[in-house]
């Protein structure tokens, strides 16, 4: 089972060594909910170089247009990123949103110029597990260039486990789980990700979310590791977090022998 995790981008400076050693690769957000932030891109390569950690840099639709978003993708391939993982963006009223390509044609251009390149450059994209008919566009994101997926954040295990079909895939799954560390910003987070009324109940009557947090997501490790190639933690630049989910990891790998860490290269 593995364990990748994304720094966000006003927190690269923070001190990972301690966590990363065992992680299966990093990624690098695209200024999350409109927010402009260091480029991924280059922030990834850095941290690459730092930690020598397989670094994937994302890239968004939103706020480029074609020739802009080529030229990113032509500089994580010079800089020989690990990959490029594809989003839509979060939508926002601020700011004038681009969006001249969708996701699939974005995936088929890092295809593209990967094998013009001859580079083995992975490429990745989201998985929702709450939309209906989801299959239809993980098979179409496949077959335009996806090697590998990364759910958006989920809070309940039934998400996975009512789509069993991911353990089938050719191509490897990440659950991806984001605690919640304010209670302010649940109803904000309510809006982009399915967190259910029992959830929030939860959280809104914690009065430890850090470990409530910690709490919800063992629940789904024991009852999902069956599905999933591993998960994708987004802890929101708390590092204390990762620290804790890795040694609940290691906890189980030590009690159940499925479990299989990857080092990196």
């Amino acid at each position: 089972m593995k364990l990748t995790i994304e720094i966000t981008q006003g927190d690269t400076r923070k001190d990972y060594k301690d966590i990363i050693g065992e992680v299966e690769f990093i990624t690098i957000p695209d200024n999350p909910f409109g927010k402009a932030g260091p480029s991924s891109i280059p922030m990834a390569y850095i941290l690459k170089k730092r930690y020598r950690v397989k670094a994937i840099g994302t890239i968004n639709t939103r706020d480029r247009n074609k020739p802009g978003i080529i030229s990113e993708i032509l500089a994580a391939l010079e800089m020989q990123l690990d990959g490029l993982f594809v989003v839509s963006g979060d939508h926002s009223s601020k700011f004038k949103e681009v969006r001249e390509i969708d996701v699939f044609q974005l995936l088929s251009l890092i295809k593209k110029y990967r094998y013009e390149y001859g580079s083995d450059m992975l490429i990745g994209a989201t998985i929702n597990l709450s939309r209906q008919n989801e299959i239809r566009f993980v098979k179409k994101k496949i077959e335009n260039g996806a090697d590998f997926f990364i759910s958006q954040a989920i809070y309940d295990e039934n998400y996975v486990k009512n789509n069993e079909w991911i353990k089938y895939l050719a191509v490897p799954v990440y659950a991806g789980f984001m605690p919640i560390f304010s209670k302010r910003m649940i109803s904000f987070y309510k809006k982009g990700i399915n967190i259910s009324n029992e959830i929030e109940k939860r959280m809104l009557e914690s009065e430890d979310l850090f470990q409530e947090n910690l709490k919800i997501f063992s629940s789904i490790l024991e009852k999902t590791k069956d599905y999933v190639e591993g998960y994708h933690i987004m802890p929101l630049g708390n590092v204390e977090f990762i620290y804790v989910i890795k040694r609940m990891v290691k906890k189980n790998e030590k009690n159940a022998s499925i479990w299989n860490f990857s080092k990196v290269r």
